[in-house]
């Protein structure tokens, strides 16, 4: 008695396989628009379920969608404006490490130029004595040059 009714049930099932007794697929999101005096309680749209499904998740779809965006475009502007410090930073100390190298050299300079003009190694006085005491002895010379 199993086995006729095995048998039963595999010919039942290939003579009306399961897609055969399923309904068939809607065929897409379809919306009418129903007016006041057509069987309806108010006028409006009514959608069927594929429709209206698809409104639902568009819906949800679009909050995470622009929340998304919003994301993107913060985490840009972010982006390239800590680029932009941190170039100025960069230029900010390059700027800090030229200006001290130019203070060190014109020290170093000024101190060069001090040691200069502090160095008394100037003859010009013992040349303008020796030049006057020269001068008078000359005078004097031709003095006695001519009395004679």
């Amino acid at each position: 008695m199993l086995n006729k009714t095995i048998a039963f049930l595999l010919v039942f099932l290939l003579a009306f396989p399961s897609y055969v007794l399923a309904e068939p697929p809607e065929e897409g999101p379809k919306v009418h628009s129903i007016k006041k005096n057509e069987k309806a309680p108010f006028a409006g749209v009514l959608f069927n379920s594929v429709a209206a499904a698809e409104v639902l998740a568009e819906k949800s779809y679009f909050e995470k969608e622009c929340e998304l965006k919003i994301n993107f475009q913060v985490n840009k502007e972010k982006a390239r404006l800590q680029a932009l410090i941190d170039s100025q930073k960069v230029s900010y100390e390059s700027l800090e490490n030229r200006y001290g190298a130019i203070i060190k050299i014109k020290d170093q300079e000024i101190e060069r130029l001090s040691s200069i003009a502090l160095n008394t190694n100037d003859y010009s006085t013992l040349w303008a004595t020796g030049g006057i005491l020269a001068g008078i002895g000359l005078t004097l010379a031709v003095i006695y040059a001519v009395e004679r």
